[in-house]
């Protein structure tokens, strides 16, 4: 009967410590913005400053490309002139992931198949909307 009693008066009592204990938090580190090369048109220049409207009537973003900044085409990585070129190619969904407290782009995802030698780039589904 003893060993009951103790181990009930613990259980309450680590019950009743328990909102004491700090909680988890998350922070964001990093944030993602779903875009379209309709209303986005990379920079002529990997680095400064990048001002983004992922679409029509969206609040712009003030981002900053750096030398960090990693492009790809689908899960290959390319060269900024590459992912600049094939994002010409029409209407496509570009992601832009950015440290969220200094707005440095870490990488840019143009969700396409990646060409082969003199064709266009193969768009993959595009997301609807509404």
């Amino acid at each position: 009967m003893r060993k009951t009693a103790i181990a009930i008066l613990l259980a309450a009592g680590t019950i009743a410590a328990a909102p004491a204990w700090p909680q988890a938090t998350m922070d964001a580190f990093e944030t993602g913005v779903e875009a379209d090369t309709s209303y986005v048109t990379l920079p002529s220049q990997p680095s400064g400053p990048w001002l983004v409207a992922p679409c029509a009537g969206c609040t712009s973003h003030q981002l900053r490309l750096d030398a960090e900044t990693r492009y790809f085409v689908g899960k290959t990585a390319v060269s900024f002139e590459t992912l600049r070129k094939l994002a010409a190619h029409g209407p496509q969904n570009l992601d832009l992931y950015y440290v969220t407290k200094t707005r440095r782009v870490t990488r840019v995802v143009l969700r396409a198949d990646l060409p082969s030698e003199g064709q266009k780039p193969a768009a993959q589904p595009r997301r609807k909307d509404g």
